[in-house]
């Protein structure tokens, strides 16, 4: 209790301070993101941080409109990928990005139709995967206990229960998921930690999640980091996506972890092995999105970051190759 009592009070003024410095956007729509390179600023130290993974880009992202930012997932579509934000907007970014600007309509992800003929669009979009299988998108969502399909044909939602997440805490829900190469689903939650050692709570469910039967299993990051995204590799392996909010220095840290899903044991916790720190001045940012794309000789990894609508941060996209057969054995 009292370590809880102390984070709490060293991390409330931070969080004052993110919630105080928020942008006040009037409601203006403008399609237009500005793109600048930030590759020039990045030194060889974050860099070399990275390990495995080879920094091929790193973009910032700006744009007027209201309906911009606060990005906290990230799927491949054709051509390009498209970013969910916290506020159930979506932006569609190509993958051929050079400085300049491009355009993008922000159109909500998740569209609740009632029998009246009204619609509910004030969901948390926390995830979001795209299911081989149909081509279907599933969207996680925070403090709701559903998931959503929306069908790649008509655009028509589907909330589906997940019970197994009925009881997560505050902020929970499907913060992290990812469809395995074998058909299988991972949902992560990132607030069910215990605060010690890095022991968090997922699910492992053998079709797709609410439909399928689901087992709750332990997984161990580091120490005080909160799971944020999840991708699959082809061999079924997956990389983690975590963050902190720390102070000293103030802000977040983040780090990339990879589970072996083939260890997975219910009766004791799944270690992971750290891969990369986003750390640094030029690389510290609130990363919460992640995507893979095929590359030459090897995969893309691209990371967005929330900049929470707040003026001391931004919205980035890195670009990071590598080559799934030389990271850590299985």
């Amino acid at each position: 209790m009292r370590r809880k009592l102390f984070t709490f009070l060293v991390l409330l003024p931070l969080a004052v301070l993110v919630w105080a410095t928020q942008r006040k956007d009037p409601f203006t729509f403008d399609r237009r993101v500005v793109v600048t390179d930030l590759m020039p600023g990045i030194p060889a130290a974050e860099r070399k941080q990275l390990g495995p993974f080879i920094l091929q880009q790193a973009w910032l992202l700006e744009g007027a409109d209201h309906r911009f930012g606060g990005y906290s997932a990230l799927v491949p579509q054709d051509g390009g990928l498209l970013a969910i934000s916290d506020r159930n907007r979506t932006l569609s970014i190509p993958l051929s990005l050079t400085p300049g600007a491009f355009t993008s309509s922000m159109p909500n992800m998740v569209v609740q139709r009632w029998p009246d003929g009204h619609t509910s669009v004030g969901f948390d979009t926390e995830s979001v995967v795209r299911d081989s299988a149909d081509g279907s998108l599933w969207t996680g969502l925070e403090d709701d206990w559903r998931v959503v399909r929306t069908d790649p044909g008509t655009g028509a939602t589907n909330l589906i229960p997940v019970n197994e997440t009925r009881d997560w805490p505050r902020n929970g829900g499907a913060e992290a998921m990812a469809r395995l190469p074998d058909g299988r689903w991972i949902i992560l939650c990132e607030s069910c930690g215990t605060g010690r050692g890095g022991l968090h709570l997922g699910l492992l469910v053998k079709g797709r999640p609410g439909l399928s039967k689901a087992q709750k299993f332990g997984f161990i990051v580091p120490a005080a980091f909160d799971p944020v995204d999840a991708v699959p590799l082809p061999d079924g392996r997956l990389l983690i996506l975590v963050r902190k909010l720390g102070f000293s220095p103030p802000g977040f840290s983040a780090r990339i972890v990879l589970a072996d899903l083939s260890r997975l044991d219910p009766r004791r916790p799944l270690p992971t092995t750290e891969l990369a720190r986003l750390e640094g001045p030029a690389m510290r940012e609130n990363w919460e999105g992640m995507a893979l794309t095929p590359s030459t000789d090897g995969l893309s990894l691209w990371l967005v970051s929330d900049a929470n609508a707040s003026t001391f941060q931004q919205t980035r996209l890195l670009r990071l190759w590598f080559d799934p057969a030389t990271l850590s054995a299985r």
